[in-house]
């Protein structure tokens, strides 16, 4: 074998026989692939997972249009046989259930205006009835009795009772077409009786499905009232297609089908491309006519749900993103990191490969084979580790067509750290075949002063844009945090001081040796400390991002929703049995300022409070503004008040109001978000008839129920009092309402369920309920729960990433170090002072890259806005805030990482090995 096939194939064996570092450098593959594969994963675990929460939302009561269906009504053709191509096209498009061919009677709206009428008679009962045909009507029918063979129709229940009919009795059809038509009749068997829904006419559907739900409005009408669907007699298509036939009447047929279960996000958008491709298909072959009953009529809502779903999982990835690239870019840092410190450590290696005559792209090339079989192995574990990290803390999706992407991506991940690795090789023999001439002072490149300079100027670009964070602009928490560490790379070696003398006491000298070695390490020193302050610091990043997005959501919530639930009502006083008339009769009537005698607020169970809102103006500027009538004792327990501050000084607001409500006999008001009153202590407020001066109590920034746009609360009493027979809690004469305050709002604890235990009681319809639920359910907030497990599975191994650097420094430096310590430990040293010393440069090294850490997540606050918020628009304005839980952590990582690196440089040695390079 020649010399260069030994060294290739010793170079592809040599990558796992260097024990520990193989081991660091298989792990920094793994989690440069896991970085790399997770992406994909999680795109589609999000994708499927908001689909399929898009499909649960759908209601029952939904219309077609709506619903994972496609419904195509088409005349091609007054036999049901001439639906068979129809029937075909559906049956091409991918991700369709098999299409049922149903039909309904349509005579009635064809004959229009003439009189059409249809009866089924039984003796000496008759009853209005319609066909509607359908595949199995036994397995797509709730039946209450049912009789043998399918030769016949099943009746509605409803019917049946009137009729007195049971499955096996003949009833006769009869049709007639004009007032004096003649009558044509056949007769049929009840060949089954089936349960009605809660409307009392369509058919109830069978536990699982909701296909006559979907139908409402799609089945034929009833002939007399005709705002009602008519009651169906339903057959097979075979039955009802002759009997339909033999007394006249004509069925408009239609194909359904429904989106497949289990459907995935990338199946469904591909099916509604074909479907919208089968739309123009038709719509160009039968041009639809609004005034022909048999026109074209084609409706799916597989398309609508699809683009409902990518809006989450967009809003989703918007969260993610600078996670998920940081950590790309981290663990491509890592594997250049090791890269860097096996070209210092092999050195004397390099040497003599050149000396030899070895080129440069030799060199590099045996490194790539050298980390080929690692970076096999980090490859498919990293792959591994990311599907397992996203199925299990990720969003719950199908993972299915991510799998050969995210294993390409774990690659190419892979790929582009072996190519670091034979560029590093390469670069380092380059160094040695033209070494710098003696007289020429070899010039370190400035690589921390140019990382500093790269966050100063990403960072002050993103602060100065005025879109949002984008492409690039995300890598800027990775740059601060990088150029915190570069930072804090030079503080090791000013706190080893310049004392380079042996301590004479032996018990001094752990200290001394720790702040020597830390003096010592150089580039390589600065190298770890940056890479672990970004780990640090963008798993701390990660997990305060995730903390900050849960409080500003909720926030949020809580100021668009006001409560749990919201009810707009008629007025208060239809809660109120005891509601106090308005006295506009009476022959005393009282002061229009005053109080009418025996006005209160209506007595609602704990959980629940009136709250009334009317527009008015300050006089301060243009602006209309709301204004937010409040029982400050109740509300403060019935709002949302989220976990900010901001939320926070409102509530305190609040209890400062119920504490002291007026004062100097004006009412007292809380000034939300009105920049015009940021000066001034006394309001005048108008709206219609009401002119009233109020003193500002306190002023907040954000408040439970803002409608977007400057806000006043003040409690109810001193303000509604003033207004004598306008005072909106008084019971309306003739149902005369009160203009000026025409909205009141019922608030309860208890979301719908709590609106309705209150209003159905007193008899009272809500105008309208909305819920926190509904607002939780919105695409920005599902992406904050939907991104919160991936955010800190990424976190977690970007922590790895800190450990991985300083393991690798530790194995580094051990080895450097074996010789010194040997002969230090022969001095009278000690080994035990000798570890201590290691465990105490270790411990400052992670303290000085812990701080470091959280001084550039602080450094980045003021950006928190512009890279994490999808809302910038609403209120409260988000805020990056550094989690407690957040801290605790990430020291957690810091002292795991502390003490594995103890753990390498603690591995015994006997003294001959001690001498060697390893």
């Amino acid at each position: 074998m020649a010399f260069g096939d030994r060294l290739t194939a010793a170079a592809v064996l040599d990558g796992l026989r260097q024990r520990a570092w193989s081991v660091l450098i298989v792990s920094a593959f793994v989690v440069l692939a896991a970085a790399g594969a997770a992406g994909p994963m999680f795109a589609e675990a999000s994708d499927n997972a908001a689909f399929e929460a898009r499909r649960q939302q759908i209601p029952l009561t939904a219309r077609q249009t709506d619903a994972a269906v496609v419904r195509v009504s088409a005349n091609v053709g007054p036999r049901s046989i001439d639906q068979e191509p129809i029937l075909e096209d559906l049956r091409g498009v991918t991700g369709l259930s098999e299409p049922d061919l149903t039909g309904g009677s349509i005579g009635a709206e064809l004959a229009a205006p003439q009189y059409w009428g249809f009866t089924v008679r039984a003796g000496d009962r008759r009853e209005r009835g319609r066909f509607f045909a359908v595949g199995t009507p036994g397995a797509e029918l709730v039946p209450t009795g049912r009789g043998q063979g399918d030769d016949g129709l099943w009746l509605p229940k409803p019917m049946a009772d009137e009729l007195g009919v049971r499955p096996g009795d003949r009833i006769e059809l009869s049709l007639r077409r004009g007032a004096r038509g003649t009558p044509r009749t056949t007769t049929t068997t009840v060949n089954g009786i089936y349960a009605v829904d809660p409307g009392g006419r369509l058919p109830a559907d069978p536990p699982g499905t909701n296909k006559w739900a979907l139908r409402q409005g799609d089945t034929p009408g009833d002939t007399e009232y005709e705002t009602l669907p008519a009651y169906l007699l339903v057959g097979t298509v075979a039955t009802v297609e002759r009997l339909s036939g033999t007394v006249g009447d004509d069925i408009f047929w239609s194909v359904e089908a429904a989106l497949a279960k289990g459907t995935t996000l990338a199946d469904a958008r591909r099916t509604a491309d074909e479907v919208e491709l089968l739309r123009r298909k038709y719509a160009t072959r039968l041009p639809a006519e609004a005034d022909d009953p048999m026109a074209l009529r084609f409706a799916s809502g597989i398309g609508r749900i699809v683009e409902t779903a990518k809006t989450t999982t967009d809003a989703v990835r918007q969260r993610t993103r600078p996670v998920e690239w940081a950590a790309t870019a981290i663990g491509l840092a890592s594997v250049l990191a090791v890269a860097l410190l096996s070209a210092r450590r092999r050195e004397r290696e390099i040497r003599h490969a050149v000396a030899v005559g070895m080129s440069p792209p030799r060199v590099g090339g045996l490194w790539l084979l050298e980390h080929l079989v690692p970076a096999v192995l980090g490859a498919g574990l990293g792959w591994v580790v990311a599907w397992q990290l996203v199925d299990r803390l990720g969003p719950p999706g199908a993972i299915e067509e991510s799998i050969k992407p995210a294993a390409q991506y774990s690659t190419g991940a892979a790929l582009a750290g072996l190519v670091t690795v034979a560029a590093v090789g390469a670069a380092a023999a380059a160094r040695r075949v033209r070494p710098a001439p003696p007289a020429v002072a070899r010039r370190a490149l400035p690589w921390g002063l140019m990382v500093v300079i790269a966050a100063l100027v990403a960072a002050a670009g993103l602060a100065s844009a005025g879109d949002s964070a984008n492409g690039v602009d995300l890598l800027v928490p990775l740059l601060v945090l990088a150029a915190a560490g570069v930072v804090a790379g030079w503080l090791p070696g000013r706190l080893a001081g310049s004392r380079t003398r042996l301590p004479s006491s032996p018990g001094r000298a752990v200290l001394w040796l720790a702040r020597r070695r830390l003096g010592a390490g150089g580039t390589e020193r600065r190298l770890a400390v940056v890479v672990v302050t970004a780990g640090l610091g963008m798993l701390l990043f990660a997990l305060s991002a995730v903390d900050s997005t849960d409080v500003s959501d909720e926030d949020r919530i809580a100021v668009a929703a006001g409560a749990e639930g919201v009810a707009t009502i008629e007025g208060s006083w239809a809660l109120d049995k005891t509601a106090v008339p308005v006295p506009r009769d009476s022959p005393n009537p009282p002061p229009l300022d005053q109080p009418v005698p025996g006005v209160h607020n209506p007595p609602l169970p704990p959980g629940s409070t009136m709250v009334w809102r009317t527009d008015v103006r300050t006089l301060l500027d243009d602006d209309q503004k709301d204004l937010l009538i409040i029982d400050p004792a109740r509300f403060a327990d019935v709002a949302l008040w989220g976990r900010g501050a901001d939320l926070a000084e409102a509530r305190r607001a609040v209890a400062d109001l119920a504490a002291r409500p007026t004062d100097g006999g004006r009412a007292r008001v809380i000034a939300v978000a009105d920049p015009a009153s940021a000066d001034v202590d006394i309001v005048r407020m108008v709206a219609g008839s009401m002119d009233q001066y109020f003193t500002v109590a306190a002023r907040v920034d954000a408040f439970p129920g803002m409608r977007g746009r400057p806000m006043y609360v003040t409690v109810t009493d001193p303000t509604l009092g003033l207004l004598g027979p306008e005072d909106p809690r008084l019971r309306p004469i003739n149902q005369f309402l009160n203009s000026l305050f025409p909205t009141a709002f019922l608030w309860s604890s208890g979301g719908a369920t709590g609106v309705h235990a209150v209003t159905q009681p007193a008899g009272v319809e809500p105008q309208r309920v909305s819920t926190a639920a509904q607002l939780r359910q919105e695409a920005a907030y599902v992406a904050t729960d939907r991104a919160r497990g991936y955010q800190v599975a990424i976190a977690g191994y970007l922590a790895l990433l800190a450990v991985l650097t300083l393991c690798i420094y530790a194995q580094r430096t051990a080895t450097l170090r074996r010789p010194t310590d040997l002969m230090l430990a022969r001095v009278g040293l000690g080994r035990a002072r000798i570890r201590r010393a290691s465990a105490v440069e270790f411990v400052l090294l992670a303290a000085v890259s812990y701080a470091a850490a959280v001084a550039g997540v602080a450094a980045l606050s003021p950006l928190g806005a512009r890279l994490l918020d999808g809302q910038p628009g609403l209120l409260p304005r988000f805020v990056l805030r550094l989690s407690p839980d957040g801290l605790a952590i990430t020291a957690g990582a810091a002292v795991v990482a502390i003490f594995l690196a103890l753990a390498l440089t603690s591995l015994s040695r006997t003294e001959e090995n001690a001498y060697r390079d390893d």
